[in-house]
């Protein structure tokens, strides 16, 4: 003699089992997700802990002068000399490039673009767009 709400209340909780059970189990698979990143993490920190212990060895004075020692014949290495350093006005302008001078060309382009005109050559004026 089981009642229509006797039946209701145990399809409730059976539906709040099953939804009790799925947010577990998605709890747990996003447990391991971070777990997975935080080992990702520590090895990502690892490297860079190494390649920092590297770089301070690569770039120790007394290891790069003895580079210099035994490359300077083939890489024809020579000392600077003070007059070498200048200052940033004495350096000289660098020559205008091809690219530059068509760039240069485009921004008259533009400009009559903006005044109206047709980027062809035919003088024409473009129609005008009103906003409505």
């Amino acid at each position: 003699m089981l009642r229509t709400f006797d039946l209701i209340l145990i399809a409730a909780m059976l539906v709040a089992a099953t939804v009790t059970y799925k947010i577990k189990y998605d709890a747990e698979k996003q447990i391991v997700v971070i777990n997975k990143l935080k080992r990702q993490i520590a090895s990502e920190k690892d490297t860079i802990t190494l390649l920092r212990a590297d770089w301070s060895l690569m770039t120790q004075p007394g290891r790069l002068q003895n580079l210099v020692d035994v490359y300077a014949k083939e890489l024809h290495l020579q000392n600077i000399d003070a007059k070498q350093i200048v200052q940033f006005n004495e350096i000289p302008e660098r020559p205008v490039d091809e690219i530059e001078k068509l760039i240069s060309g485009s921004d008259t382009v533009m400009a009559n673009n903006a005044a109206g005109t047709d980027p062809m050559s035919t003088g024409s004026v473009k129609p005008s767009r009103t906003r409505q």
